[in-house]
């Protein structure tokens, strides 16, 4: 799975830089679920933060570096060549939400492992928890499949490709509350379960793509964008009282991540000119899929075992560490065989 960014994604260009960002987003990851399955805030307040941190970070950087990938895989290839390609990716991470999502009902819920458990699953009708985003990913990359020859359209247009992406943040006000058909809410969001729509996220597909294509590193408009997403983020945050809505998602909540992961990619960057010393990071990023199911059945099958194991935020940071040197050795067996 060389390149991923959630996907069999297999950019011919390799770029270190993006796979150490997506190592970095794997670690807050992995780190935030522990914390929400082995942690209680109430016991730990510092968690809460820590949580509220990845949580707003991840799935926009995710998003982010798929677009990214897909530009180098995809996007540079005639339709053609990549409609294959993009189709078996969407089908790799609907597998995954398939396993990952039948793991929860099994493990965490402690439903029967039968038909009628599986059944809803993959149709698409229930959508357990911890595991939505994977099936977001195949939502995603349908998406920009359909939408492939516009996108290259706007990809050679730099500057009216920021202002899409821009203009697709009115998404965020789709109204939520009409929708209740599950795999329909998957797709735009709604109020009965959580879920991370790709219409709402679909902003930071589009700008991966355009950093992809213009090779952007550090740039003074960008920052200045970035510096205002967030800060207007900060600012509802703090008038309002409590952070903005993430499901559905808000406004707020999608573009608060924006300075954030600016900060992630330029650090990646730095990183890049480091050789080997984040070689862990770099194999993490090229394995996302991988890293994403494992470190989740890892976590069901140990909250199911011990459900009254409780960590603060130190242990917590050891317990992920742990999944995530268990994944990096399962990683490392399927390297080994696939050569």
């Amino acid at each position: 799975m060389s390149g991923v960014a959630v996907a069999g994604i297999e950019p011919k260009r390799r770029e270190r830089a993006i796979d150490l960002f997506k190592g970095v987003l794997i670690v807050g990851m992995v780190y935030c679920h522990t914390l929400q399955f082995f942690s209680d805030p109430v016991v730990y307040p510092s968690i809460s933060r820590w949580i509220d941190f990845f949580n707003l970070i991840t799935f926009s950087g995710f998003v982010f570096s798929f677009g990214y990938v897909s530009q180098l895989a995809y996007y540079s290839k005639p339709f053609r060549s990549a409609c294959p390609r993009m189709l078996a990716a969407a089908l790799k991470t609907l597998l995954a939400f398939y396993v990952s999502g039948t793991a929860f009902r099994v493990f965490h819920d402690g439903a029967p492992l039968q038909w009628d458990t599986i059944r809803p699953i993959m149709l698409l009708k229930d959508i357990p928890g911890w595991s939505e985003f994977l099936v977001s990913f195949t939502y995603l990359m349908v998406l920009g499949l359909v939408l492939f020859v516009p996108l290259r359209w706007l990809s050679g247009r730099k500057w009216l490709g920021f202002l899409a992406a821009g203009l697709l943040l009115a998404g965020t006000l789709f109204p939520y509350g009409a929708v209740h058909i599950p795999q329909l809410g998957l797709l735009v969001g709604t109020r009965d379960f959580a879920s991370f729509p790709p219409v709402q996220y679909f902003p930071y597909y589009l700008l991966g793509i355009l950093f992809a294509k213009y090779r952007i590193r550090f740039d003074w408009l960008v920052l200045a964008g970035s510096v205002l997403a967030t800060g207007l983020f900060a600012a509802n945050w703090r008038y309002a009282g409590e952070l903005p809505s993430r499901f559905p998602p808000s406004l707020f909540w999608i573009i608060g991540a924006a300075f954030i992961l600016y900060g992630y990619y330029l650090l990646a960057g730095v990183l890049e000119r480091i050789p080997y010393a984040f070689g862990f990071l770099e194999s993490m990023g090229r394995n996302v899929l991988l890293y994403l199911v494992l470190s989740n059945l890892l976590i069901f099958t140990v909250k199911s075992s011990r459900p009254d194991l409780l960590v603060g935020s130190g242990g917590g940071l050891l317990y992920a560490a742990g999944w995530l040197a268990v994944c990096g050795f399962c990683s490392w067996i399927v390297t080994k065989r696939t050569r």
